[in-house]
């Protein structure tokens, strides 16, 4: 609207032109002039001006209505970018991407994710990180911890290794004799997953039958 009332000066001052040229033409302007003559000679003025004044309100508004039409456009596009923004975000990929920004190397499936690389671990739920990351310590030089998915098939509270003859509390066993379980975070295992006593006992809790665990690199 703003452009249409820049031209609103310039409409004035047509209608302005035609009444001077009106008032001129009825004024006497010498023998032989009469008012018939003066009356069709502003006629004429008004009639030339017309034209020009509609032609000129055409073409503001259709300006204000090209302007009106690119302003929807752009909103429409921004509120789409807006909304696919948001689907990415709620996917798997976008999901995903959201934990590797994070530090979680693991899938949003998972619910226990462990970093060989940086010894540490977290509990998730839903793709989202609920729990950690905890130190943790896992297989030594020899006998690493395996890489890969796995799934969670035996708890037990007062574990025991037979092959090492020692305790492992709070086991929550993933692949053969390997589990997470209580030791010192500060020694390397045989190939299990070392935990304080407050995280195995979390993890312990948390963690079910069938629940995927996901060792990366």
């Amino acid at each position: 609207m703003s452009a249409f009332r820049r031209s609103l000066p310039l409409i004035a001052a047509s209608s302005a032109l035609a009444v001077v040229a009106v008032t001129a033409a009825l004024t006497p302007r010498g023998v032989g002039a009469s008012s018939n003559d003066a009356i069709a000679a502003a006629t004429r003025t008004v009639a030339d001006v017309r034209p020009l004044m509609a032609e000129q309100v055409s073409a503001q508004k259709a300006s204000v209505s090209a302007l009106a039409a690119a302003a929807s456009s752009a909103a429409y596009a921004k509120a789409q970018a807006a909304a696919a923004a948001a689907a990415y975000r709620d996917s798997v990929a976008g999901r995903t991407a959201a934990l590797r920004v994070s530090g979680v190397p693991c899938d949003v499936y998972a619910s226990a994710c462990v970093s060989l690389s940086r010894q540490e671990a977290w509990l998730m739920r839903g793709g989202r990180v609920v729990y950690g990351p905890v130190r943790v310590a896992t297989g030594r030089a020899g006998l690493p911890t395996p890489t890969g998915n796995f799934r969670v098939f035996y708890k037990v509270v007062d574990g025991w290794s037979n092959t090492y003859d020692a305790p492992m509390p709070y086991s929550v066993y993933f692949y053969r004799g390997d589990a997470f379980h209580e030791d010192p975070v500060t020694v390397r295992s045989h190939g299990c997953i070392h935990l304080s006593l407050k995280n195995a006992q979390y993890f312990y809790r948390f963690l079910h039958y069938g629940d995927l665990v996901e060792v990366r690199w």
